[in-house]
């Protein structure tokens, strides 16, 4: 297929993996013959294709619209609990006095970070909800839930898996491989402490054991 790849920040993905890896992903792209704009706004999507702000038609046989997921709160607000960018939980999961949430919809203070942090992973919804379960069936004995979020992508022939929370991060080093050649590790450091790590087209164990630097600060 002949892809156009239309995308509003300057770089693909920087807000989340930082701007050095957003720029390997986005060689990976343009080496594979897609035609990337960044920088762009859709304006509307017509019969033909999809129009940008500046009046441009981009004509398209199809289109995919991959802008996020917004949590569906309203109704649970009118309950009386805390939403914002989700319902608001403690460190426990705990929304109100017995009242648990888990999953996409949950943000939660994760005190390993230091953080309040809504995930929109598999991974995390299992464990999240297993958590909460734990916490409300056991309330005199009750954890935090301090999770390392891990999550994978694969895009053409690379393997993208990172450790951690990347956002938000003062640092992104290489530590292993080369930028250049599409196979590294990359850790994520915020104030004092490695937050994360990403690594691209390397194996498990190259990103694993920075797992355990992480939880253990």
């Amino acid at each position: 297929c002949e892809v156009t790849l239309l995308e509003p920040a300057p770089v693909p993905l920087a807000h989340a993996v930082g701007t050095e890896v957003g720029e390997v992903l986005t060689r990976a792209h343009l080496d594979r013959g897609v035609d990337l704009r960044c920088g762009v706004t859709v304006t509307e999507v017509t019969g033909d294709g999809v129009r940008l702000a500046d009046g441009e038609l981009v004509e398209a046989d199809e289109v995919l619209i991959a802008i996020g997921s917004v949590p569906n709160t309203d109704w649970l607000a009118a309950g009386g609990l805390t939403v914002g960018d989700g319902v608001v939980c403690d460190e426990y999961c705990e929304a109100a006095r017995n009242v648990y949430a888990a999953g996409d919809v949950a943000r939660w203070y994760n005190p390993l970070f230091g953080l309040p942090m809504r995930i929109e992973h598999r991974t995390n919804a299992a464990e999240q909800g297993m958590a909460a379960a734990r916490n409300l069936l056991h309330p005199d004995a009750r954890k935090s839930f301090a999770p390392v979020p891990y999550f994978w992508s694969d895009q053409y022939d690379m393997k993208i898996q990172a450790y951690g929370y990347l956002r938000g991060h003062d640092e992104v080093a290489v530590v292993e491989g080369e930028l250049t050649e599409g196979r590294f590790v990359a850790a994520y450091r915020r104030g004092e402490k490695v937050t994360g790590a990403l690594a691209v087209g390397m194996p498990p164990k190259a990103i694993r054991q920075w797992r355990q630097a992480i939880a253990t600060g």
